[in-house]
């Protein structure tokens, strides 16, 4: 297992800021498989040395933003399953353009509306 990037825990931490109960869970995360699949990756989640009675909360989880890298002319889109009060896992999609999966450099950035 790897530890969360850079990116995927600005984006958990967003997640808190909506369901605060969960920030006690991200010192406990780690990646256990990072799957490419299409205009996807999946970034899929195991907990370690976690002891805590889980909120029921459900959630797929976006504040809307887009992260732009250099290797994609639209940029990818993201949603944090959050299941039974578990952090499953972040998916990370192009709007229809081939990805290796990896990002590089990356700015977060809000939706234009009507796109």
């Amino acid at each position: 297992m790897e530890e969360i990037n850079e990116l995927e825990t600005i984006l958990l931490n967003g997640l808190t800021e909506k369901y605060p109960s969960l920030k006690s869970h991200i010192p406990h995360l780690k990646v256990s498989k990072r799957q490419i699949s299409g205009f996807s990756l999946y970034v899929y989640f195991s907990y370690v040395d976690f002891n805590e009675e889980p909120e029921m909360i459900n959630s797929l989880f976006s504040n809307g933003e887009k992260i732009m890298i250099p290797a994609l002319k639209e940029g990818l889109s993201y949603v944090i399953d959050v299941t039974v009060g578990m952090i499953e896992h972040i998916e990370f999609s192009t709007y229809k353009e081939n990805w290796d999966g990896n990002f590089g450099e990356y700015q977060i950035v809000e939706s234009e509306i009507g796109q």
